[in-house]
């Protein structure tokens, strides 16, 4: 499979992107967000979209990474 590279650690994700990323539909993203740590670090703008840093998303996926091995 080739993947993506990871993200620029100030980009900001919307959460399509990061699904993207994952290959995973968005409805998996919003059932992880209901699990404590299943997902990476998510922010909540004023209106109510979420955006995911690119380096929190770099370190939540490294994280797995390290988990798996």
């Amino acid at each position: 499979m080739n993947l993506p590279p990871l993200p620029d650690p100030d980009a900001l994700l919307i959460v399509g992107e990061f699904c993207a990323r994952l290959q995973i539909p968005k409805d998996t993203f919003y059932k992880w967000r209901q699990i404590p740590g299943a997902t990476s670090v998510a922010h909540k703008l004023p209106n109510g979209s979420l955006r995911i840093s690119g380096a929190d998303f770099n370190d939540w996926l490294t994280g797995l990474r390290s988990e798996a091995a």
